[in-house]
């Protein structure tokens, strides 16, 4: 089912991703639905916490890199035959997890509604800033407002065949 973020502040815009780049917009098509659901799973470098797993790209998370948030390809473990060690996870996956994980909190501007804390970056949030989306500090009335969001149902229909 998968769910999806809309703007606390901005009506009837939600989270999504186009280009492999994370941004807000309004959702009017099939694809823009699916590229504005996602699937909350245990954080990839906290099981505590929380990771986007995009519904139409399902080996891909939303992380930030250089503060700016992207759809990067996630963890594939690599097949490893029985009773063998899998090979340690490179220096880049092992970032790129924590890039991918975030603590939800209370609204920042509405405990109603929650926010999302980077867990490797703990002074910065999840928000948007003229439509694009952001891992940055939250240090104005309008920065809360941006890093405030509503966890509704997945907008892409559920995909056919057996889950």
């Amino acid at each position: 089912m998968g769910s999806s973020l809309k703007s606390f502040n901005i009506d009837n815009h939600f989270v999504r991703h186009a280009n492999f780049l994370g941004e807000l917009s309004a959702v009017a098509s099939d694809l823009d639905r699916a590229d504005a659901t996602f699937d909350m799973v245990n954080g990839l470098a906290d099981h505590n916490l929380v990771s986007f797993r995009s519904v139409n790209f399902p080996l891909h998370f939303l992380r930030h890199q250089d503060f700016r948030v992207k759809l990067h390809e996630g963890p594939n473990p690599p097949l490893v035959p029985p009773g063998s060690v899998p090979p340690p996870e490179s220096p880049d996956m092992q970032l790129m997890r924590k890039d991918a994980t975030f603590a939800m909190v209370p609204g920042l501007a509405n405990p109603n509604a929650v926010s999302f804390r980077s867990f490797n970056f703990p002074n910065r949030f999840l928000r948007h800033r003229d439509f694009h989306l952001f891992v940055e500090e939250v240090d104005s009335d309008l920065a809360r407002k941006d890093a405030t969001f509503t966890v509704v149902p997945g907008l892409s229909p559920e995909p056919p065949g057996p889950h």
